[in-house]
C-alpha cells in the first residue's frame, strides 16, 4: 500500500459512522462532544450516504477506544450496525443468499468509500474476503480498530441468517499493539489469529455462504437503497475532491483551510501547496463551489429565497450572497 500521504480527500458515506451515534445515544455519552473533537459535528443523522472525511470517521472508533475498552468496535456493531450503514449494508442483507451478499458488497465499495479494497473469491462454496486499504489509515492500533469494526459488520450481517455468532473464520487482522487478540476471544474464540500483513482476510464457509436472508431481513434492508449516491471515485484533482468535501458542510458548519487539512489527513502547508501545483487555491474552490450551487439552486423550478440560499451557501448574511453574485457576474455593488 505504500507510504504516500493520499493525494485525494478519502472520503466514506456517513452511515458508517451511524452504529457509533446510537451507541453514544444509548450509553448516555455526549455525541456532541465526540463529534466536535473529531471534526463532524456538523454531519446529520438522517443522511447516510453524506460523504464525510474516513480520517475524521476513524479517529471516532480510537477515541473512544480510549475510555471504553480495545474491543467496542464489536459492542457498537451489535445487532443492528449493518442496517444502519446505508447502501454498502443494505447490498449485503440482500443477498439472497450470505454468499451473493457479500460478493455484492464488494461490487458496490466505490460507493461507500474511496480507498477501501474489498475483494471476494469462492472456493467450492466458501466466501474469502480480503479488506484492504489504498492508503496509510494510522498507526498499528488504528487499524485494528477498523478491522475489528469491519468484520463485526460482517459477523453481524451472517447472523442474521444463521441467528448465531461467530459466522467467520481463520480471520488474520492487525492486533492491538498492547492488548494483542485476546479481548477478541469472546467474540470470535480461536478463529482470530495475527496476520501478516497489513490486510484483514477471513472465511465463511460454505455452509454459511449458502444460506438465504429471512424475508424480514432483506425488507428492513430495503431502506438501505435510497442512500445511494453513485460512486466515490478517488484519483480526481484535489480541487475537486475538495469541492465535493465543501458542498455538505456548507450550510451545517464554518469551512476552513484546516478543517479540510484535517479532512484529507494532512497539514495545512501541505494542502496548500498541493493546491498551488493545480494551479488554484482553497478561497477559489470555495467561491466555485458556492457560485455553482447557487447557479443550479436558482435555476429550478422553485428557488429559494437569497436569504435561504445565503444560509446554504454559509455567507454570514443575505448581503455577503449578494456582493459575491456581483463578483460572479464581473460586476462592482456600484454597477449592479
Amino acid at each position: 500500500m505504500g507510504n504516500e500521504v493520499s493525494v485525494s480527500i478519502p472520503l466514506i458515506r456517513s452511515g458508517a459512522i451511524l452504529p457509533v451515534r446510537r451507541w453514544l445515544r444509548e450509553h448516555g455519552r455526549n455525541e456532541d462532544l465526540l463529534l466536535r473533537k473529531t471534526g463532524l459535528e456538523w454531519v446529520p443523522r438522517d443522511d447516510p450516504a453524506l460523504p464525510i472525511s474516513l480520517h475524521c470517521a476513524v479517529r471516532i472508533l480510537s477515541e473512544l477506544a480510549k475510555t471504553d475498552g480495545p474491543d467496542i468496535p464489536y459492542r457498537i456493531v451489535g445487532d443492528l450496525g449493518a442496517f444502519e450503514i446505508g447502501l454498502i449494508g443494505a447490498v449485503g442483507l440482500q443477498g439472497p443468499t450470505v454468499g451473493e451478499g457479500l460478493r455484492r458488497m464488494a461490487d458496490t465499495m466505490r460507493s461507500h468509500c474511496t480507498h477501501e479494497m474489498f475483494t471476494v473469491t469462492t472456493q467450492n462454496r466458501a466466501v474469502g474476503v480480503m479488506d484492504g486499504w489504498s492508503l496509510v489509515l494510522g498507526d498499528d492500533e488504528t487499524l485494528h480498530y477498523v478491522q475489528q469494526y469491519d468484520i463485526a459488520i460482517i459477523d453481524m450481517i451472517c447472523s442474521t441468517a444463521t441467528g448465531v455468532r461467530p459466522n467467520v473464520s481463520d480471520v488474520k487482522m492487525m492486533p492491538h499493539p498492547v492488548y494483542g487478540l485476546t479481548h477478541l476471544r469472546s467474540w470470535l474464540g480461536d478463529r482470530v489469529s495475527p496476520a501478516d500483513s497489513r490486510a484483514l482476510t477471513f472465511t465463511v464457509g460454505s455452509d454459511i455462504a449458502s444460506l438465504s436472508f429471512p424475508e424480514p431481513v432483506t425488507r428492513a434492508a430495503l431502506a438501505g437503497f435510497l442512500a445511494h449516491s453513485g460512486a466515490l471515485s478517488p484519483g480526481a484533482p484535489l480541487a475537486d475532491d475538495i469541492a465535493t468535501f465543501l458542498k455538505p458542510m456548507l450550510s451545517r458548519t464554518k469551512v476552513s483551510l484546516e478543517k479540510v487539512a484535517a479532512g484529507a489527513g494532512m497539514s495545512t502547508r501541505t494542502l496548500r501547496r498541493r493546491l498551488k501545483e493545480e494551479g488554484t487555491g482553497f478561497s477559489d474552490i470555495l467561491e466555485r463551489t458556492r457560485r455553482e450551487i447557487a447557479l443550479r439552486r436558482l435555476q429550478q423550478d422553485n428557488p429559494p429565497t437569497m436569504k435561504a440560499l445565503a444560509k446554504e451557501l454559509g455567507y454570514a448574511n443575505q448581503a455577503t450572497l449578494t456582493r459575491a453574485r456581483q463578483r460572479w457576474r464581473g460586476q462592482t455593488p456600484h454597477s449592479a
